[in-house]
């Protein structure tokens, strides 16, 4: 097993997203000698980050453009040794879960924090038939899934 760093990767699709959301946590983990690195499109200069990488996730998982950026991702997290990946957003977090597949193998630690299914109550049948199983395929490749609501909780635990 590779010997791992307090290394952590942040991921989503856009850098707003840690602005908003959680600069308070990677302040933390700043605080405790981690390094933070952030993965998400776009030119925000955030605090508490180390290394920001800019690779351009597309949200609808059918663009061609996500094949790119999973390469990219996934030559950055082989190279990196991260001993977290905490993932979020739902495109981001797909992206980032297949990238760290291997990684998860040499003891990385993959967190993904829902903040809301596309396949939630009232959502479109298409929804249903695209993301739920891909979330469902997914759990085999995350440490520590994160519902943020009553719902996805259900959703994740009791279906």
């Amino acid at each position: 097993m590779i010997t791992l760093s307090k290394k952590i990767l942040v991921c989503a699709t856009v850098d707003y997203h840690f602005k908003a959301f959680h600069l308070p946590y990677m302040k933390r983990f700043k605080e405790q000698g981690w390094d933070v690195h952030v993965e998400a499109a776009g030119t925000l200069d955030l605090p508490f980050t180390d290394v920001k990488f800019n690779i351009p996730f597309q949200r609808c998982p059918f663009n061609l453009a996500n094949i790119k950026a999973y390469k990219e991702l996934k030559t950055i997290i082989d190279k990196q040794q991260y001993s977290i990946i905490h993932c979020h957003t739902p495109f981001g977090g797909v992206l980032a879960r297949l990238t760290a597949r291997k990684a998860r193998q040499h003891g990385t630690k993959v967190i993904y924090t829902a903040h809301g299914f596309h396949f939630s109550k009232g959502a479109p049948i298409i929804n249903w038939l695209i993301y739920y199983p891909l979330e469902k395929f997914l759990l085999s490749f995350t440490d520590s899934l994160i519902p943020i609501n009553k719902e996805d909780y259900q959703l994740s635990y009791h279906s």
